[in-house]
């Protein structure tokens, strides 16, 4: 739960990383709760924050992406490693449809707040990243780096992904 302030608890920030393993997979209660806690934060506005979110410079943050190789190639690695352990079946039905509400959601937040959609789009696939490599218990440092950007609704790029 975010504070007065707009700040959110150290203990959220790192909670998505400090899943359970259970009989070597995360506890799917826990995930869904966490899940929830997201999706309920961007709905409310404390993740995603509009006023933050429509402050940056959009065009910027595009170019900033789009131009760093680096950046660009681990997102991509990271993107492809999800796709190719993605098992769909083997995933509880409900974390499957908490997964769609928070891309949903997150490019729905980004899109009312700045009017553009294609920064809505990178910031949802950047969510689908984040919350299905969680489900896949994903070791990425890329991925670990997200996250925690946004949690300080930050729009990653390669000098806040670091």
């Amino acid at each position: 739960m975010p504070l007065a302030d707009g700040k959110v608890p150290a203990t959220f920030t790192s909670r998505l990383c400090k899943c359970v393993p259970v009989e070597g997979r995360y506890d799917m209660s826990y995930l869904i709760a966490t899940f929830t806690e997201i999706l309920t934060r961007i709905k409310e506005g404390s993740l995603l924050h509009p006023a933050v979110i429509a402050a940056y410079d959009h065009d910027t943050i595009l170019d900033e992406r789009d131009n760093d190789v680096d950046f660009e190639a681990q997102w991509m690695r990271c993107y492809n490693e999800i796709e190719e352990r993605w098992r769909p079946g083997e995933v509880k039905p409900e974390l499957i449809a908490l997964i769609g509400d928070i891309c949903r959601e997150s490019f729905l937040a980004v899109s009312r707040a700045t009017g553009q959609h294609e920064i809505a789009a990178y910031i949802s696939d950047d969510f689908d990243l984040i919350v299905r490599g969680a489900v896949l218990e994903l070791k990425n440092d890329f991925l670990t780096n997200l996250w925690p950007a946004y949690n300080r609704n930050e729009i990653p790029t390669s000098q806040t992904s670091k």
